[in-house]
């Protein structure tokens, strides 16, 4: 997968074209197009990009919570072909380049640009899936995610999240001249963390989605993906969880 991230991070470089304040980048089927001065663009995050490309979301209503520059957005209406976006975005410059990618693609007519903070969004029931991809946390746009989902038949939601792993404890570890052991230990012991978060994730989301229905819900972890390494112990993942009305 490390083989698979640093070959498509290369595509990046060779069609990223960045002039004095102003970029464009042509990501397979589609572009984005920003200025560098004022907007960003994680290469880091291609993998994730593409795995939003394939989904099939035909006739499913998404909200993004975070759009920027369209990032995930782009994916989800030229690829994954859902039927409508909402994209929330608070920065004047990135809502900018998301109209103008928006209509560079040709999805324009497909996506309502929400400008403001997100958590004065007035929309609730309307979303299949809601994005959050924002990191360190989005933990603040949880009780606006699940508000947002259809009542009646629920949703998944696709939360990014900065994970911490402890520091390993090499005394733990049987006494070996072989680091790729010590390797796979320390990604057994990540994704043990990553699990253990995810589990909490998936309870607290319940509870939200009680407290503002009134009934109860049952939320089911579908799928935890490791984006890219942040820091040292750091890593970017998105939990795929399924949200349904009991």
């Amino acid at each position: 997968k490390n083989q698979k991230a640093l070959l498509y991070f290369f595509i990046f470089l060779f069609y990223f074209i960045k002039t004095y304040s102003f970029g464009c980048f042509p990501f397979f089927a589609f572009s984005y197009e920003f200025d560098v001065t004022k907007c960003m663009f994680s290469a880091g995050n291609i993998t994730e990009k593409l795995r939003v490309a394939a989904f099939d979301c035909r006739g499913q209503t998404v909200v993004d919570l975070y759009a920027g520059i369209g990032y995930f957005t782009l994916p989800y209406l030229v690829h994954a072909g859902a039927h409508h976006v909402h994209a929330c975005e608070w920065n004047p410059d990135a809502v900018e380049a998301l109209k103008k990618n928006l209509v560079s693609n040709r999805v324009s007519d497909r996506c309502t640009v929400h400008q403001g903070d997100n958590r004065q969004l007035q929309l609730s029931d309307v979303a299949d899936r809601v994005n959050l991809g924002l990191i360190p946390s989005s933990e603040d746009g949880w009780p606006v995610a699940c508000r947002l989902l259809k009542k009646s038949t629920g949703g998944i939601l696709h939360i990014h999240q900065n994970v911490t792993s402890p520091f390993s404890n090499t005394a733990n570890f049987p006494a070996t001249d072989d680091a790729t052991t010590l390797r796979i230990s320390g990604r057994t012991s990540d994704r043990e963390i990553w699990q253990a978060w995810a589990d909490d994730t998936a309870n607290r989301i319940r509870c939200h989605l009680k407290d503002i229905s009134g009934t109860t819900w049952i939320t089911n972890i579908q799928h935890i993906e490791h984006v890219k390494s942040y820091a040292p112990h750091v890593n970017h993942v998105v939990l795929d969880l399924e949200c349904r009305p009991a």
